[in-house]
């Protein structure tokens, strides 16, 4: 009975997803014209990898780094078509890895941390800013603040920051690093701010929904009972201050 199209379709994505090119499942087609097909496939997805993780290609030997690209490409099911989410899916598909695959193929534990960190920049860089947010004037209890719509805080437990070829961390750190990543209104550059743990908190609630000044200090007074609240509330409203002035806070009409 013949194959019907989707049939065919599916064994034909499979081998080409695969590792192994010397055998495939159509007789009537010529092995070296499907080979020049596969290679090619691999070898976009591996450009669009490359120039999207350019330092984790570069502290993963040659080996590590081919194995990666050809799992990711066997084993992932992608959620987008869009070459654009490439780097993207393959983030997702690293935060897959469970410690024994990684030590079977010798990856090293920060492994999808810097990866993450990679994408962020590319994800900020081409975010869509909101340009129903406005810059706040006059800081009150009932002033809705909104965090800057490109922006993303990331919380990682290696210095991803600063892992380079001749900069390997073997260990994890003794307090996570903090990181808020965006743009400014009409800017193209892509700003990174180290943040300390309390700012980092602040910033993720507002991340997930817009909070009033008043409903940031009561949770902030919450978390950490031990502070003085006269103290407290100065000071977020110095941290509040300081992000309005840099793009980073706003509200809306």
């Amino acid at each position: 009975m013949n194959k019907d199209f989707k049939s065919i379709q599916h064994e034909l994505g499979a081998w080409l997803r695969g590792q192994d090119s010397s055998r495939h499942p159509f007789d009537n087609v010529e092995p070296r014209r499907l080979a020049i097909y596969k290679r090619l496939i691999h070898n976009n997805i591996q450009q669009f990898l490359r120039a999207g993780f350019p330092v984790l290609q570069t502290v993963l030997s040659d080996t590590q780094w081919q194995l990666l690209c050809a799992k990711f490409i066997a084993q992932h099911q992608a959620h987008s078509p869009l070459f654009s989410d490439i780097g993207a899916e393959f983030v997702d598909f690293l935060a897959t890895l469970d410690e024994p695959q990684r030590l079977q193929n010798e990856l090293p534990p920060w492994l999808f941390e810097l990866a993450h960190y990679e994408r962020v920049e590319v994800d900020v860089l081409h975010a869509h800013f909101d340009d129903s947010l406005q810059e706040v004037e006059t800081i009150t209890e009932t002033t809705v603040l909104y965090l800057n719509s490109t922006a993303q805080v990331a919380i990682y437990n290696y210095p991803v920051a600063s892992i380079s070829r001749t900069q390997l961390p073997d260990e994890v750190l003794a307090e996570p690093y903090c990181v808020l990543v965006y743009r400014e209104p009409g800017a193209e550059q892509v700003r990174f701010m180290q943040l300390n743990h309390m700012t980092a908190g602040v910033l993720a609630e507002l991340q997930t929904n817009p909070l009033t000044f008043s409903q940031l200090f009561e949770d902030l007074l919450v978390q950490y009972p031990e502070q003085e609240p006269q103290a407290l509330a100065s000071g977020l409203l110095q941290l509040v201050q300081d992000f309005c002035e840099r793009f980073v806070l706003f509200t809306r009409p």
